[in-house]
């Protein structure tokens, strides 16, 4: 064989194993599709078996007749309305369990409002393992109604389905979840949610109220929330609670603006409300109970800073805690305590640490002892990096404490001149506002004479109160108008 040849050879077997590893490959690339393509099929036919299942057994479970699919289920309690009763108003309490001052707020709230418009009965949606953090006053015009929130597949479908889109399917599934206590489009009038993050009770036919206190999902860091999921609910929570209220109530010019910037609505969507205290103020209780409450605790009258607050990121105890202990390498006498509850999700940081003989970490205490401690101490120091409001520093305030706190987020809105501000990041500005408040009397005394100014301006309860109505009476009118052009253009079509 002649070189020529062997070339001529050489050639065609590189044609031919190219040619096989081409087909090879092309053979693999549909093999890979047809799988993809299986995959896919078998999954939409999953999902679509999956919807079809739950919905036969949420028609099963809700026992409504199948003349009734296309319409809501209706329940006994909103049946049987007594006649003084005009307007019945749920009210979703359902993630509100562990909210600190938030859930006092909408307690008080609540309360007030059921005192003021007595033809309006309050539907309140608790969890039933936290039934007991509920403190509601016993009324004829407010009903607890326990739910179960546990974490199962209907509550997550209930929270990412959309009702404009599946309203037949989330209507009975919502039934569901709430065991046929509350409902429906034909017999309740608004939903408010005081939290704005629930994302229950987002029905058609019903207007929606939510509070929302700050954007903390979307302006602090992912590491104060304790996980991904945590931040991700938060966020959806949020966006779906601005896309079905009619309404949004905040707290505070800060948080007004916020929700104006990140979501582009317009200024009369939003309802600024700042929180109004009214005359929280404790007793200072006899001097033997005052003495025996500081013993407790191992403290001695104006020789200790105080914080009150959970265990949350955002609250910032380490960096307070750091800068402390900068502070205690020049002033032996004075300590730290810090009450609020822990450990919590959000402080990975065993507690242990923290603690010392100067360090006194109290965890939750009654309103009895918290008033002496608050009395007693010589400042109020509250570091937090994100607030919404920041209802702590006005109590403190209007219980004659000097504050230093934070000069971020709605800080200085509330605060105003009544605080001594330091930047929260850096724990030598922390170090330094303790500073100044152990070595001058003067600037403390000048911080509680413009305290109770500032706190005054919080104060007016039954302003907030009114406000609230204001707002649902406004939505509840519209939807009634709604409904009456929706039934005449009906008639003028029959």
């Amino acid at each position: 064989m002649n070189q020529s040849d062997r070339k001529k050879r050489v050639k065609s077997s590189n044609y031919l194993r190219t040619l096989f590893t081409n087909t090879k490959k092309l053979n693999q690339t549909i093999k890979s599709r047809l799988t993809l393509r299986s995959m896919a099929q078998n999954i939409l036919i999953g999902v679509f078996s999956f919807v079809v299942t739950c919905y036969a057994y949420l028609l099963v479970q809700t026992t409504s007749p199948l003349s009734d699919v296309f319409t809501a289920g209706r329940i006994s309690i909103l049946k049987d309305r007594p006649a003084n009763i005009t307007r019945d108003i749920i009210v979703d309490m359902s993630v509100l369990c562990e909210k600190g001052g938030i859930l006092t707020l909408t307690q008080d709230l609540i309360s007030d409002i059921s005192k003021k418009r007595l033809n309006w009965r309050l539907l309140v949606l608790v969890p039933r393992s936290q039934k007991r953090m509920c403190d509601l006053p016993e009324s004829n015009n407010i009903k607890l109604i326990e739910i179960d929130n546990s974490v199962n597949p209907f509550i997550f479908a209930e929270r990412i389905l959309n009702p404009e889109c599946f309203g037949m399917f989330h209507d009975k599934l919502t039934q569901l979840l709430y065991y046929d206590q509350i409902f429906c489009d034909r017999d309740c009038d608004l939903v408010w949610d005081p939290v704005g993050d629930s994302c229950c009770c987002n029905f058609v036919n019903v207007p929606r109220i939510s509070t929302i206190h700050d954007l903390a999902c979307f302006d602090v860091y992912p590491e104060f929330f304790a996980t991904k999921g945590h931040r991700l609910r938060a966020y959806i929570c949020t966006e779906k609670a601005i896309h079905f209220s009619k309404k949004i109530i905040t707290v505070s010019e800060f948080s007004q603006k916020r929700i104006y910037d990140h979501f582009h609505v317009s200024k009369d969507f939003v309802k600024h409300i700042p929180i109004q205290l009214g005359t929280r103020v404790y007793s200072q209780g006899s001097p033997e109970k005052s003495a025996k409450i500081l013993s407790k605790y191992n403290l001695k009258p104006q020789k200790y800073f105080i914080f009150c607050s959970s265990w949350w990121k955002n609250k910032n105890h380490l960096n307070l805690m750091n800068a402390f202990n900068k502070f205690a390498q020049k002033n032996s006498d004075i300590k730290l305590i810090l009450v609020g509850k822990h450990p919590s999700i959000f402080e990975s940081r065993p507690i242990e640490e923290f603690s010392s003989d100067r360090v006194i970490i109290a965890g939750f205490v009654p309103d009895e002892e918290l008033g002496i401690l608050l009395k007693n101490a010589l400042a109020f120091i509250h570091p937090s990096v994100y607030e919404g409001f920041g209802m702590p520093i006005i109590e403190a305030m209007a219980n004659g404490i000097p504050v230093a706190c934070s000069n971020v987020a709605s800080l200085p809105e509330v605060a105003g001149s009544a605080a001594l501000f330091f930047d929260p990041f850096d724990t030598d500005s922390i170090t330094q506002a303790m500073h100044r408040l152990a070595a001058d009397p003067q600037l403390r005394k000048d911080l509680i004479q413009k305290g109770y100014e500032q706190a005054k301006k919080y104060s007016d309860r039954d302003a907030m109160v009114d406000e609230y109505i204001r707002v649902m009476e406004e939505v509840m009118h519209e939807n009634d108008l709604k409904k009456l052009s929706s039934q005449t253009n009906i008639l003028t079509n029959y």
